[in-house]
């Protein structure tokens, strides 16, 4: 059985989601969807990308006035998406992805 190491659970979910890369000089930024989320980071649906590669997410819940925007960094990468692991969410998106992820189906 794998090992899982989350520190939070993932709760499915269907955002949409800017997600910027940086590759070479320049960043590229494409609109895709989250497709699972936790406080601790998400699955985005994209290609492939390298493990440990920086990236940036930007998504709306319901409960969060603005949109959350965050950098993070590729855990792991398959065909149907990578999964990003947030790099210190302010409280006040804790707060609201916290409240968010309550009012899901379990």
């Amino acid at each position: 059985m794998a090992d899982n190491r989350r520190s939070s659970t993932r709760h499915d979910v269907d955002l949409a989601c800017a997600f910027t890369t940086n590759e070479g000089a320049s960043d590229t930024t494409v609109e895709t969807r989250v497709v699972n989320l936790s406080v601790g980071g998400a699955m985005v649906q994209n290609p492939r990308l390298p493990m440990g590669q920086r990236v940036h997410v930007s998504f709306r819940v319901p409960t969060a006035e603005s949109a959350i925007s965050i950098g993070a960094v590729v855990r792991w990468s398959t065909d149907d998406g990578v999964g990003v692991q947030f790099d210190g969410l302010r409280p006040k998106d804790v707060w609201a992805l916290s409240k968010f992820l309550e009012s899901l189906p379990r």
